[in-house]
């Protein structure tokens, strides 16, 4: 990927997520109201809508893969336990882009965050049942264990308990330019927040 179409995408990104906080207003104007509605049941209502910005707060676990192609072949004792955080913004309810960063246990690793990627996501609420399987892929900058770009997609599912409150899980699978030795499996379970 080409480091103009990158930083176009990154641009586009930024500036869509932070048109979208005019559209998260009403949460500063009645806190109180947000944070109960995530105690909230309404089996009624959208769980799924168009203009929504949402915050990923996730654990993850990163292993050390070479090739896509052996995938299945490597085990998974050798990886690293992390977490990190991510923005998304849905322009449609299908469709929409995001950035998240990743931090691990890497020994004697001297940088803290392991990568900062931006997304483009499509997903696909069933109906009004909370489930909505999803499709990701983007790029980035990689710093740990070395720094460069790296890029990758991947598949998760998500399910939102309410419209402002979604458990999500996902994998994707990231090739680092730098070489097959830098390629890593990523696998994030957390909690999405909608604002």
């Amino acid at each position: 990927m080409k480091t103009g179409k990158l930083f176009a995408f990154a641009s586009l990104s930024v500036l869509l997520l932070t048109a979208s906080l005019a559209q998260a207003a009403h949460v500063y104007e009645d806190p109180s109201g947000w944070w109960d509605s995530h105690f909230t049941y309404d089996q009624s209502a959208d769980r799924y809508t168009a203009q929504e910005l949402s915050l990923d707060l996730f654990g993850s676990y990163l292993n050390p893969e070479g090739k896509f192609n052996d995938l299945f072949n490597t085990s998974l004792n050798h990886g690293f336990w992390g977490g990190g955080a991510g923005l998304n913004y849905f322009i449609t309810r299908e469709l929409g882009v995001g950035t998240d960063f990743n931090m691990s246990s890497k020994p004697n690793d001297v940088n803290l965050v392991d990568y900062v990627v931006g997304n483009l996501y499509g997903r696909l609420p069933l109906g009004n049942s909370g489930l909505a399987p999803y499709i990701f892929g983007g790029g980035g900058r990689a710093m740990s264990p070395t720094y460069q770009w790296t890029y990758g997609g991947g598949v998760g599912l998500e399910y939102r308990l309410n419209p402002v409150t979604g458990l999500f899980s996902d994998a994707r699978f990231l090739w680092g330019d730098k070489g097959t030795i830098y390629n890593e499996l990523v696998i994030r379970a957390g909690v999405r927040l909608v604002f």
